[in-house]
């Protein structure tokens, strides 16, 4: 395993004249409240590294690598690696993404343990799906999961490409892989920690202020142990606390959920349930007009039957013709027309080109109907 600056250099250099490379990324958001990217593994069919990426303080002799100038990136969920990659001031470009790929090819099972079991016999092990990669030191079945997890990437996007190309779909898979880069990086909303429990909004008054002041405790004593609030206390735990409108420490302690949350935590809790009341939701944002949401309704089931039509005819998947994010933001536009098309964020160029015509025709004659 790759743990210094010098050796990481090695493997850049020993990597330098590749054309394709497989990528994969490990965090450990699973068991830490704030995820860290952990290892990086790269290579090619012939040799993987796995990269240290905790030991490593400076990853920048990557950058050139896996930027948009060097070799082609073979990854599977190219939005993660992204994000991971992100984090440690790393742009991730020039990609082949083998999941978005498998889908654009009907493929009903898009794991990439199923892609190669099925095309290679191959057999990840699941026990390490869900190691906890930030922990040291990692003993050699994890690294040779980590190695297995990345050496057939190279052959299976061989696989997937020829298999694109013969249906003419290349285009559309790097058009989605695209989108799929740039909206990884998109700020995640944010979320008071009580809206994130299931339930929350059909409790009222004294139920309400419980679970938020819980909730909020939760996140505190996550945020000091470094670990997933769910660790500390599972949702569930915390509703059902709640709905009992709970007043002394002891009416909490009979919630079985809640024993990992420490009582100074809980007393904090019921303090704040008492003092602050349940949360200010504000004014709902009003709904569209029905007759807005009938139309944008009536768009989308316009463009779903075209959709359906045209892949029966190109005998290829439904997301090729007209991505789902797509069809969504095509039925919301005021003014249907070619400029607009051009801001339908994934539609892409080869889209437009050959059904940009017919996507205008069908949200226009909707229109017309209605």
């Amino acid at each position: 395993m790759i743990e210094s600056h010098d050796d990481l250099t090695s493997l850049v250099e020993a990597l330098g004249d590749a054309e394709v490379l497989g990528l994969d990324v490990e965090g450990d958001g699973f068991f830490r409240y704030h995820g860290r990217m952990c290892t990086l593994q790269i290579g090619d069919a012939e040799d993987v590294q796995v990269v240290d990426a905790l030991a490593i303080e400076d990853l920048s002799p990557l950058a050139a690598l896996l930027g948009p100038d060097g070799p082609l990136k073979v990854v599977h969920d190219v939005s993660f690696d992204r994000k991971m990659l992100a984090t440690r001031g790393l742009t991730l470009a020039n990609v082949f993404d083998t999941a978005i790929a498998a889908r654009y090819l009907g493929h009903q099972s898009t794991g990439l343990a199923s892609l190669l079991e099925a095309r290679f016999g191959v057999t990840l092990d699941k026990d390490h799906q869900l190691a906890d990669w930030g922990a040291r030191p990692l003993d050699q079945a994890q690294l040779d999961y980590l190695v297995a997890d990345v050496h057939h990437l190279p052959e299976l996007a061989a696989q997937l490409r020829e298999e694109a190309r013969e249906a003419d779909i290349l285009d559309e898979i790097a058009e989605e892989t695209e989108y799929a880069l740039e909206r990884a990086l998109d700020p995640e909303p944010v979320r008071e920690p009580w809206t994130r429990v299931k339930g929350a909004r059909d409790l009222k008054g004294e139920a309400l202020a419980a679970l938020k002041a819980l909730a909020d405790a939760r996140e505190r004593v996550a945020e000091e142990r470094d670990v997933p609030p769910f660790r500390v206390a599972p949702n569930r735990a915390l509703h059902e606390a709640a709905r009992r409108k709970p007043r002394k420490l002891k009416h909490l302690r009979k919630v079985r959920g809640l024993r990992k949350v420490p009582d100074a935590a809980l007393r904090e809790a019921l303090e704040a349930a008492e003092r602050d009341g349940p949360p200010d939701l504000g004014p709902a944002e009003p709904p569209p007009p029905p007759e807005v949401r009938n139309a944008r309704k009536a768009r989308e089931k316009a463009l779903t039957q075209w959709r359906k039509k045209e892949a029966e005819a190109r005998e290829v998947d439904l997301q090729v013709v007209l991505p789902g994010h797509c069809l969504r933001d095509l039925a919301q536009l005021d003014d249907p027309s070619e400029e607009a098309l051009a801001d339908i964020a994934g539609l892409g160029d080869k889209r437009r080109a050959r059904y940009g015509d017919a996507i205008l025709r069908a949200l226009r004659d909707e229109d017309d109907a209605g």
